[in-house]
């Protein structure tokens, strides 16, 4: 991954467990960023490529808070309250598809995307709720 797509808090594959991103170092180390995340108690730095985006799926939607409002044989829309409507397009056109917004269509492939998204539109970090 590249660094440059990262913020605090960011959600991502390292090795085989989901970790957060709690720290960057932008200053060049054999040409790889550093950044440092959160294992347990520990924070461990690391080269930004070792790190690898999770597929948004409707899982981790789920996770986020979101909730399936409507589903047909070519759409499923999730609703955050006091944020918005995700879509996720069934077709092989994929053109409906993303964070619905102002009638437009913002494609998050990744949930370090959407958490970038969202924070950006409303200041706040979109977390994984507890159950």
């Amino acid at each position: 991954m590249k660094v440059q797509e990262l913020r605090l808090h960011n959600l991502l594959q390292y090795e085989d467990n989901v970790v957060p991103v709690v720290g960057l170092n932008l200053e060049k180390d054999n040409d790889h960023s550093l950044v440092q995340i959160q294992q347990g108690n520990t924070r461990i730095p690391i080269h930004s490529q070792q790190l690898k985006p999770i597929r948004l799926t409707s899982e981790w939607l789920s996770k986020f808070g979101f909730v399936e409002s409507y589903r047909s044989d070519s759409r499923i829309r999730y609703d955050l309250p006091n944020f918005g409507k995700y879509d996720f397009d069934l077709s092989k056109d994929k053109i409906l598809e993303g964070f619905l917004y102002f009638g437009n269509y913002i494609r998050c492939h990744y949930i370090h995307q959407l958490q970038n998204l969202h924070f950006v539109l409303t200041g706040k970090e979109l977390k994984v709720e507890s159950n």
